[in-house]
C-alpha cells in the first residue's frame, strides 16, 4: 500500500512538473509576442495637426465644432487655395484635397486642378487679403470676404474684392472641406442662403 501511494505522489509530481514546463513555455511565448509588438509600436504614435498658428480656443464635440475652430480652418483653407503661384500650386492643391470630404473629392479636384492650370499657363499668382469672417455655424459654412490680388510675372496685374465660402462636414471626429467657392458680398454663402445641410 505503501509502495501505491509513493507511485502515485511520483505521477502526480510529474504531471505537476510537466504542466509547470509548458506553462513556463506558454507564458514565455506570450511575452515574446508582446515584446515584438511593442517593439513595433514604438514610434508610431500619431499627431493630430492644426493650422499653424491658433489665435482663439475653440472646442470639438461629438457631431459640432466651434465657430472659432471653423473660422481658423477657414482662413487656413483659404490661404491654401488663394494666396498661390503656378510653382507651389500643385503642392498646396494636394495639400488642399487631403482634407476633402470624400463625397466631393472629385469636384474640388477639378476645379482646384482647373485654377492651378489657369495659374501656370498665364504665370500668374494670386493674393487674398481677408478683412471679413462671417460664420453660419449651423451649417458648418464660413465665408470670407477680402480683396484678391493678381500678379503675372512680377507686375501686379489686378486687385478686386471678393468672398469666398468655405463648407465644412464634420465626420467620425475630423473636420472636412465639402464646398469652397466664390460668392459675393450680398449674398457670402452663395445664391442659396436657406439652410443648406
Amino acid at each position: 500500500m505503501i509502495f501505491k501511494k509513493y507511485l502515485s505522489e511520483k505521477d502526480n509530481a510529474n504531471h505537476e512538473l510537466r504542466f509547470m514546463r509548458w506553462l513556463v513555455v506558454w507564458m514565455g511565448a506570450i511575452v515574446l509576442v508582446q515584446i515584438l509588438v511593442t517593439a513595433r509600436l514604438i514610434g508610431s504614435e500619431k499627431t493630430v495637426l492644426v493650422p499653424p498658428e491658433i489665435k482663439r480656443s475653440f472646442w470639438v464635440s461629438g457631431n459640432a465644432v466651434s465657430k472659432e475652430y471653423l473660422e481658423e480652418m477657414a482662413y487656413w483653407y483659404a490661404g491654401l487655395a488663394l494666396n498661390i503661384t503656378p510653382i507651389a500650386s500643385e503642392y498646396q492643391n494636394n495639400l488642399f484635397l487631403t482634407h476633402a470630404v470624400p463625397s466631393e473629392y472629385g469636384r474640388l479636384q477639378a476645379e482646384m486642378g482647373a485654377r492651378a492650370e489657369f495659374l501656370k499657363k498665364n504665370n500668374t499668382a494670386t493674393l487674398f487679403s481677408v478683412r471679413n469672417v462671417t460664420t453660419d455655424e449651423r451649417n458648418q459654412r464660413v465665408a470670407l470676404s477680402g480683396s484678391l490680388y493678381t500678379y503675372v510675372g512680377d507686375k501686379k496685374g489686378g486687385e478686386r474684392s471678393a468672398t469666398y465660402m468655405v463648407g465644412f462636414k464634420y465626420l467620425n471626429g475630423r473636420l472636412y472641406v465639402s464646398d469652397f467657392r466664390e460668392t459675393s458680398d450680398q449674398a457670402p454663402f452663395g445664391s442659396n442662403q436657406e439652410n443648406k445641410p
